[in-house]
């Protein structure tokens, strides 16, 4: 008797001893690949949180690395369910990550720098816990993506064609109201007074922050017809919203005066639009996740 409680007691104390190795194992991966992360972009980050704070566009960026924490925090149980299985590829993905990152960093070639982080988190996300997990993760790393500033020329090349589809549409919606406007290009001249459709006006801003929010919203959905209308409304709210703004600084610029379209009435109703958008989005998401329940 006495040996078989020793034979369970051995058993037992075997099985807490490789554990707690476990456990330790996988803290001491997470606290390796964190300092790694933390050693090899604390520049690149600094200089980031500089853009996000002095350029307008970019505020959004404060908030795009909690959001991706909270999309693998909602995928936290399917990714503890997981065996981590590193694979030996992880690593020449990391050396070419670092390799492209140096010598990028070095000549300022900043949009190789970013997406080279991205590479070199991946490769390690490989290098550590194997393609299962990574899988898991990807879109959550993919949506890094959003804290860096477009390239100067792919952000005219964005910027402009939609200055110019708010205009259109903006200058057919004040016909609308009896108010005649001549535009040309992205400026509009009322009858008393003139503006300009401009980055601002755009929708890059509202873009950015909806496409955040639809791709957050399709992370929790589990429905692919859900996630793509999620992404392509968000792409419908930012051009709209400022479709309306445009409109009615217009009708209040014929009917008040050109200050209208400046100064803190003009942020003031821009703020306000895209919370209605904002308020509007999560309703869509509310009613197709409804329906979405309803129809299983």
């Amino acid at each position: 008797m006495l040996q078989f409680i020793y034979c369970i007691c051995t058993i037992h104390e075997e099985l807490v001893l490789k554990t707690m190795i476990a456990i330790s194992s996988d803290k001491i991966k997470v606290l390796v690949l964190s300092s790694l992360i933390t050693l090899l972009f604390a520049p690149i980050i600094l200089q980031l949180i500089n853009d996000w704070r002095t350029r307008e566009d970019y505020y959004h960026g404060f908030f795009v690395i909690p959001l991706a924490l909270f999309m693998v925090w909602v995928k936290r149980k399917e990714l503890l369910a997981i065996a981590s299985s590193p694979l030996w590829m992880g690593f020449p993905i990391l050396f070419l990550g670092i390799l492209s990152y140096s010598i990028s960093f070095t000549v300022k070639f900043h949009t190789l720098t970013h997406l080279s982080i991205i590479v070199i988190i991946l490769g390690l996300l490989q290098l550590f816990l194997g393609w299962p997990s990574t899988k898991v993760v990807l879109f959550p790393v993919l949506f890094l993506l959003f804290m860096f500033p477009i390239p100067a020329a792919y952000y005219i090349l964005i910027t402009n064609p939609l200055k110019l589809l708010v205009t259109k549409i903006s200058v057919q919606l004040i016909y609308l109201f009896g108010i005649p406007v001549y535009v040309e290009g992205n400026l509009l001249f009322l009858s008393n007074a003139q503006f300009t459709v401009n980055e601002a006006c755009s929708g890059i801003r509202s873009l950015y922050s909806y496409l955040m929010l639809g791709c957050i919203y399709a992370v929790m959905s589990k429905r692919l017809r859900t996630r793509i209308i999620l992404i392509v409304s968000a792409v419908f709210f930012a051009i709209m919203i400022n479709v309306f703004r445009v409109t009615i600084t217009g009708v209040l610029a014929s009917y008040v005066g050109a200050k209208t379209s400046e100064g803190f009435l003009h942020e003031f109703s821009g703020i306000i639009l895209f919370m209605v958008g904002f308020v509007i989005f999560i309703l869509e998401y509310v009613i197709l996740e409804k329906k979405t329940a309803n129809s299983r």
